[in-house]
C-alpha cells in the first residue's frame, strides 16, 4: 500500500460527504476512484451541498443511481477498492457490497452507538430531552449501525438546539472527525471495540406533527424544537385554524392552576399565548395562524378560555 495510492470508493451526501471528498481529494497517495450519491428535493430546500455536483467539480468519477444494482457493484468490484467509506449515504449496503472489503468498510453515525441507532438520530435525541450526542465512526456489517466502534466523540445538545441546527452540526463535527483520525483508520492503528449493551433503534420521523397537548411541558417543547425552522413546524389546531408553532418556553407560575390541557390560560403583550400542558404551562413566542386572522377573528380565536384540539 506505501507504494500504491490507497483507493476509496465513498457512497455519501450533503455536506458532510462534500467535506470529506475535498479533504481526500487533497492527499496525494489517496485516490477517489468512484462516488456513489442520491439526491433528495428536499436537500436543496435546505441548502444541503450537491455531492453530484461538487465532486463534479473536483474532477471525480460520480453517480447517482436510485440504487445500488449489480451492474454498479460489479463497477466497484472492478476497481479493487481498498475502503469503502459511507458518509450520511441513508441506504443500507448489500452484503456482497460489504463483502468487496471484509473490515474496511467504514460508516459514520451521529450518535453515541449503540444508542438512537437508524435515521435522524440527532432529531431523536432532541425529541428524548437528551443534553448531548455522539458521533461514532465504525465497521459496517450486515445490521443497521451494528458494526464495531473505531471513533467515537461525544458533544453538548445546548438548550437553542433545533432539529436542523443539531442535524448540521453533527454534519460539521463528523467531518472534522473524519479528517481527524483517517490516517489511524486507513493505516489500521485503531483497534475496532465491540458495541457494549442492546442499544436502541429509533426510526424515522414524521414529516408533520400535530401536537398532543397532555404531555409535559417539555416533551412539547422539544419536539417544537424538532420541527423548528426550516422543517415543517409543529401544529396545533384551533376551532377551524392551524398553528404552526416555531419557538415555545417554559412557564410555571402559581397564578395558573391546574387546569384543562391546551387551553389559553392568558396572553401577554396581545401575541404571545399561555397554554396549559399536563404539568404547567408553555408559552407560544413564535407561531403563523393559517389561514390567517382578520381584525374580527382575532378578538374570537385568540381569547383566554380557548381550547386548542386535544389529541
Amino acid at each position: 500500500m506505501s507504494s500504491k495510492k490507497i483507493k476509496i470508493v465513498v457512497l455519501g451526501c450533503q455536506q458532510i460527504c462534500v467535506d470529506f471528498l475535498k479533504y481526500l481529494n487533497s492527499i496525494s497517495d489517496i485516490e477517489v476512484s468512484l462516488v456513489v450519491t442520491y439526491e433528495l428535493p428536499l436537500d436543496k430546500t435546505y441548502n444541503y451541498k450537491s455531492v453530484l455536483e461538487e465532486a463534479g467539480k473536483m474532477g471525480l468519477d460520480v453517480v447517482c443511481p436510485s440504487k445500488l444494482t449489480t451492474k454498479l457493484i460489479d463497477k466497484i468490484e472492478s476497481i479493487e477498492p481498498n475502503f469503502i467509506f459511507s458518509v450520511y449515504y441513508r441506504k443500507i449496503l448489500p452484503k456482497r457490497l460489504l463483502n468487496l472489503c471484509p473490515g474496511r468498510c467504514i460508516n459514520i453515525h451521529p450518535s453515541k452507538l449503540p444508542e438512537y441507532r437508524g435515521p435522524v438520530p440527532t432529531a431523536w435525541a432532541i425529541a428524548n430531552g437528551e443534553k448531548e450526542y455522539g458521533i461514532s465512526i465504525h465497521l459496517m456489517d450486515e445490521g443497521i449501525d451494528t458494526g464495531d466502534i473505531l471513533v467515537q466523540e461525544i458533544f453538548p445538545i445546548v438548550r437553542d438546539d433545533t432539529g436542523f441546527s443539531l442535524y448540521t452540526k453533527a454534519m460539521s463535527c463528523g467531518a472534522e472527525l473524519l479528517k481527524k483520525h483517517f490516517r489511524d483508520i486507513v493505516g489500521g492503528k485503531i483497534t475496532p471495540q465491540k458495541q457494549l449493551g442492546l442499544g436502541s433503534y429509533y426510526g424515522k420521523l414524521r414529516g408533520t406533527f400535530l401536537i398532543n397537548w397532555q404531555q409535559r411541558v417539555e416533551q412539547i417543547i422539544n419536539i417544537i424544537r424538532v420541527y423548528a425552522e426550516p422543517f415543517n413546524r409543529a401544529e396545533t389546531i384551533l376551532y377551524n385554524k392551524y398553528l404552526f408553532i416555531n419557538k415555545a418556553s417554559a412557564f410555571y407560575d402559581n397564578k395558573y392552576p391546574a387546569q384543562g390541557v391546551g387551553r389559553i390560560v392568558d396572553i401577554i403583550d396581545k401575541e404571545r399565548l399561555v397554554i396549559s400542558c399536563a404539568d404547567g404551562c408553555l408559552i407560544l413566542n413564535e407561531f403563523e395562524i393559517v389561514p390567517k386572522l382578520n381584525a374580527i377573528e382575532k378578538d374570537v380565536y385568540l381569547k383566554i378560555g380557548n381550547q386548542f384540539k386535544i389529541n
